[in-house]
């Protein structure tokens, strides 16, 4: 990877003293209703008393889909608020609102919660006869897009209508440039309906034929959003990317999920209101009573068939049937169906390198112009950013020398893994289990462990294999499958969720016989091969979850390796035994086995301890229809390596393994506890964890096509902080007197953690529930704290490291800090080491425009010529995250600057035992990999991008 000296963020901040106005009309939601409108919505509700807010998501997602050039800038009308609910240009007129407003009202309970109260038939009918529709006002509004206050701590929150306006008004600036134009090719963009900031996508969608022959669609995309930054102004994001199109056969619809669609009209879709140029955006799902696709809030019972269109809607049917037709434009309508990775490969690849990336983003910054200034690059951190014990490739002056010292250096890393498990494992044996389905799975288990091991041959022949050293004995019995990886079993062979809690329990207690039958108490892990996640439809027949309780029931961790296929390109020899080491490397740090690198950074101890805080989390609309919280906390030594997690129940610190079988063991299994129906609608608060600036929660444009449908409502939100705020105050003080570095993850623990947030933050101090703000030092003399974000919601910004001269733009590895940052700085950006599952991306890689390769070396007997030019269209680009480090509290006595403690953070995130760059630092990683043990379907299998890529 070339050297560069800087970064490049795609983030923008406002020009000091300069105003930014416009003058749109607003709509406030009348204060007399919002009583009405609670009262009839509580009607059934579990907890009433605690909706405390008017439900408006589904009116603000139709009105995206009917009426595109409507700006919501909230997602809940509060009881006591006056600020306009709607922004807009052009003002519907009121009989459309009044058809907006009685169809949403219609719309505020499902037919399921009409028939089991009857009376909200009635209510409906009296509340929208009560409402002064014709009392509507839209009155015009002069609205200052930088308005905001500066926190207690130094945070600048912008008022929330700031997070849709600006974006919306720099990209109506946008559109008004002249077509984006980059090597003779030429793009016109529109502005796409946006749940949070704005969206520009290039329209028409571009074609692209692959070496098949077949044709597919795409285009190019700009995504604007707000967002805060702890103890500084705000900032402006620029995303840009890549929107896939499905085409070239009927749409797949995923089980219980939505597809997006993007529609353009020559004529207004609603009776009485003007054209627009915007694209609406709505989305198509499967009906489940009739089994039919069907546009989402569409169909007689939903809003869109209340409405009076000037057209209709097309057939969603027909959309979903035939995407060809409607992308060319079928009957005055354009539509394109968002293509999702679930539905298969895809002609084009996805995301833009920063050949593409950089024009375009500088094109669109035109428009920000007088505004919005780009940040300046960002220069590296002038500390160490290396482990101490980061392995180095071997130098010699022959290759045979060389070979030889890489040989000693492997074998001194198989040493001491034996060592390692020794101690974790208090000197017993290693004894492991490999259930498999393919021989050449076996194989390659066998052959991975004793390479990992640094063991000889192959331990036996039968069955049973083993080996003996001076450090440590293993054991590994190997078995068939048999039912431990076979489809969960349901009545009548009709998998239904109803049924789900008793086959998970059936499976769980046959596999737990099973380990009582085999006579091998002293098992710790057993390995699984198993089916692609995608071969089991649907999902709730999946075992994973079963075989990993059932397991843990017997003191027995799991790791699941998939079945070789050529389908998922995993039957190759050299896949199957990089899957088989990954597998086996994973198993040895649920064990615990783990080497934690040693820090470079002089003004800090040698002897710190890392604690990862993370929330684990299972949403109400996944697998299991049951919606959980709980905090984890793992620490990690760096004196010896021990990794162990935090015991609430007892109050202790206990081995890593311990931690996970725990979990396993305390997982809640769908059905045995109360479920949340799927018409809450996030009414009771808005505390969605969508803070910083995220005020209505992103999609990335992959999972656009695939989202599903989100239940945002916590009922028991306070009592889940509550008990957060005693779990991180109980282990801080089991560490009061040591060296401590506490880890954070924003967009992970904010919800729970509301002090994570950027505009409550203050330097060098905790909060925990209603309490004041405390100094760090109140928790520990010696306690650290570093709250990492990436790239979720468009938090933390694109970048590439930029070389102006010869515009040979690339990526670099290190710690970024502002060019005028000075000692007391305090947020910083880590990126890593390009990963080798990106080995393939070229960085002068294009969508749109050709390149000359790299000239290679012919093969003997070959002719030598020049390479021809080549469009890499069909090629995924890798977009590494820009990891944000913000040290918000650091010991009181301490004289190291904030910037040794980020480039610690750095480091954690280089771990000996990985050969790339970390996503997350290691103790943040170990804490997210508990998840596995709590959520169903939750592991990775053997998909080592999962484990160590750096922003895929």
């Amino acid at each position: 990877m070339p050297s560069y000296s800087t970064v490049r963020l795609a983030a923008f901040e406002r020009v000091r003293g300069k105003e930014f106005v416009r003058r749109p009309h607003g709509l406030a939601f009348p204060a007399a209703w919002r009583q009405e409108v609670l009262d009839f919505y509580r009607i059934g509700k579990r907890e009433p008393d605690k909706i405390n807010q008017v439900p408006i998501r589904r009116l603000n997602e139709v009105i995206r889909a009917v009426a595109p050039d409507l700006l919501c800038v909230a997602r809940g009308a509060t009881l006591d608020d006056d600020t306009p609910w709607l922004y807009a240009y052009e003002p519907l007129p009121v009989p459309v609102m009044r058809q907006l407003i009685h169809s949403w009202i219609r719309d505020l309970h499902t037919p399921r919660s009409r028939a089991k109260h009857p009376e909200i038939t009635e209510r409906a009918i009296e509340l929208s006869a009560s409402l002064d529709v014709a009392g509507l006002s839209w009155q015009p509004h002069e609205v200052d897009l930088f308005a905001g206050h500066t926190s207690p701590g130094g945070t600048f929150e912008p008022d929330p209508l700031v997070y849709q306006l600006l974006p919306d008004a720099l990209a109506q600036n946008i559109t008004k440039l002249d077509p984006y134009r980059f090597e003779n090719v030429e793009m016109e963009f529109r502005i796409a309906a946006a749940a949070r900031g704005a969206e520009l996508v290039s329209w028409p969608p571009r074609d692209h034929q692959d070496d098949d022959g077949a044709w597919w669609e795409f285009s190019f995309v700009i995504a604007l959003t707000v967002q805060t930054v702890p103890f500084a102004d705000f900032r402006l994001h620029v995303r840009t990317g890549v929107r896939r199109w499905r085409t070239g056969g009927p749409v797949p619809m995923p089980y219980r999920r939505s597809v997006s669609a993007y529609l353009l009209a020559q004529e207004p879709w609603l009776a009485q209101t003007s054209g627009t140029a915007r694209l609406a955006v709505s989305r198509m799902a499967t009906d489940r009573r009739t089994a039919l696709p069907e546009w989402v809030r569409g169909g007689p019972e939903g809003m869109l068939g209340r409405l009076r269109f000037s057209r209709a809607l097309p057939d969603a049917a027909a959309v979903q049937e035939n995407p060809d037709t409607w992308i060319a434009g079928k009957d005055g309508i354009e539509i394109g169906v968002v293509h999702a990775t679930s539905m298969g490969g895809h002609g084009v690849g996805t995301g833009l390198m920063p050949r593409d990336r950089s024009p375009l983003t500088n094109w669109a910054a035109e428009a920000f112009t007088p505004y919005l200034t780009r940040l300046d690059d960002f220069t590296r951190s002038r500390y160490a950013l290396v482990p101490r014990n980061l392995p180095r490739t071997p130098t010699a002056k022959t290759k045979e020398e060389q070979a030889l010292k890489k040989a000693e250096f492997e074998r001194e890393q198989q040493r001491d893994r034996r060592v390692a498990l020794a101690r974790v494992i208090g000197g017993a044996p290693l004894v492991a289990e490999a259930r498999w389905q393919n021989p050449r799975t076996r194989d390659a288990l066998v052959e991975q462990l004793a390479d990992l091991l640094g063991l000889d041959g192959e331990g036996g022949t039968g069955p049973e294999r083993s080996w003996t050293t001076p450090e440590l004995t293993v054991r590994l019995y190997l078995e068939d499958a048999d039912f431990v990886a076979a489809r969960l079993d349901f009545p009548d062979g009709r998998p239904q969720r109803k049924n789900l809690p008793a086959a998970i329990g059936t499976r769980r207690r046959e596999i737990a016989d099973l380990c009582e039958r085999d006579g091998r108490p002293d098992v710790q892990a057993v390995v699984i091969e198993i089916g692609h996640p995608k071969s089991y439809r649907p999902d709730i027949v999946d075992p994973k979850f079963a075989a990993r309780l059932g397991y843990a029931d017997a003191g027995r961790l799991t790791k699941f390796i998939t079945v070789p296929s050529s389908k998922w390109g995993t039957a190759t020899k050299a896949n199957i035994a990089h899957r088989a080491q990954q597998t086996w490397s994973h198993v040895l740090r649920q064990l615990g086995v783990c080497t934690v690198p040693e820090h470079s950074v002089d003004e800090l101890p040698d002897n710190l301890e890392y604690v990862a805080l993370w929330m684990v989390k299972r949403r109400a609309d996944g697998p299991t229809r049951t919606r959980r919280t709980a905090p984890v906390a793992v620490r990690v030594s760096a004196a010896n390596g021990s990794v162990t997690g935090w015991d609430p129940e007892s109050g202790d610190w206990i081995p890593y393994r311990e931690l996970l079988l725990s979990l396993a063991r305390h997982a809640e299994v769908p059905g045995e506890y109360e479920q949340f129906d799927d018409d809450d609608d996030g009414a009771a608060a808005d505390e969605t964890g969508e803070e910083d600036g995220d005020p209505a929660g992103l999609i990335t444009e992959e999972e656009r096509g695939e989202q599903q449908r989100t239940t945002t409502w916590v009922p028991d939100l306070e009592d889940q902080r509550a008990e957060t705020a005693q779990f991180v105050r109980a282990m801080l003080y089991s560490l009061r007197d040591r060296p401590v570095l506490l880890l954070s993850h924003a967009q992970n623990s904010r919800l729970h953690w509301p002090w994570l947030t950027n505009g409550r933050l203050r330097p060098d101090a905790l909060q925990f529930g209603h309490n004041p703000a405390q100094h760090i030092t109140l928790y520990g003399e010696n306690l650290c704290h570093v709250r990492v974000r990436d790239h979720t919601s468009d938090e933390t910004p694109q970048w590439f490291a930029p070389d102006d001269d010869s515009h040979d733009h690339g990526f670099a590895s290190g710690l970024w800090h502002r060019p005028d940052a000075v000692g007391d700085h305090r947020v910083y950006y880590s990126t890593g080491e390009k990963p080798h599952t990106a080995k393939h991306a070229v960085k002068t890689a294009s969508k749109i425009a050709t390149r000359i390769p790299m000239k290679k070396k012919p093969k003997e007997g070959a002719e030598d010529k020049e390479p021809e030019p080549v469009i890499d269209t069909g090629t995924n680009a890798w977009n590494p995250t820009a990891l944000e480090i913000a040290v918000l509290a650091a010991p009181e006595e301490e004289t190291a600057e904030p910037g040794t403690w980020a480039a610690v953070t750095h480091q954690l995130r280089r771990a000996p035992d990985y050969n790339v760059t970390l996503k997350l630092p290691l103790p943040l990683h170990l804490a997210m990999k508990t998840t596995q043990y709590v959520l169903p379907h939750e592991d990775d299998t053997d998909e080592s991008a999962a484990e160590e890529g750096a922003g895929q």
